[in-house]
């Protein structure tokens, strides 16, 4: 499950990177989102909370450098484009969509085939994202300072 919630992860910041690739600026609210994502097999939607805002675009895609996007098509209410994220152990590929509905909602559609182990497995994701407000708070997940590792025992 920790694997399926870093790849949900991944898709969430492509999807919101590739907005700011098309138009250096965030195009809705920036701030606080609840992001609610929702797959084939789950029972509830996973959910999290991350900041949108122009410099976290643009960190968003400068820290995912695996993945690679073509067929970008960016208008007034939406963005689609074909998704790429080859890695040594899984490779990720798509198309995925996103609608503005306002400034303070939007919803994307990535339809995703992962290749692990040499079996490849078609997935319908759904999400759905909602401002909260203006400030970003320290439970997004982008906002998060990573954990120190500590050294291994003997």
């Amino acid at each position: 499950m920790a694997f399926l919630k870093r790849a949900l992860l991944v898709i969430v910041l492509v999807a919101a990177g590739s907005v700011c690739r098309a138009q250096q600026k965030f195009p809705l609210h920036s701030g606080d989102w609840e992001v609610s994502t929702s797959f084939a097999g789950s029972t509830k939607p996973f959910t999290v909370r991350v900041c949108l805002n122009d410099e976290l675009w643009t960190k968003a895609l400068s820290q995912n450098a695996t993945c690679s996007i073509q067929s970008l098509s960016v208008w007034a209410k939406g963005v689609t484009y074909l998704m790429d994220c080859p890695s040594k152990t899984v490779e990720m590929k798509g198309k995925v969509e996103l609608s503005f509905d306002g400034k303070e909602h939007m919803t994307g559609k990535a339809t995703i085939d992962m290749t692990r182990d040499g079996k490849t497995t078609n997935s319908v994701t759904i999400v759905d994202y909602r401002w909260k407000g203006a400030i970003c708070g320290p439970d997004d997940v982008n906002m998060k300072e990573p954990k120190p590792q500590s050294a291994p025992t003997k």
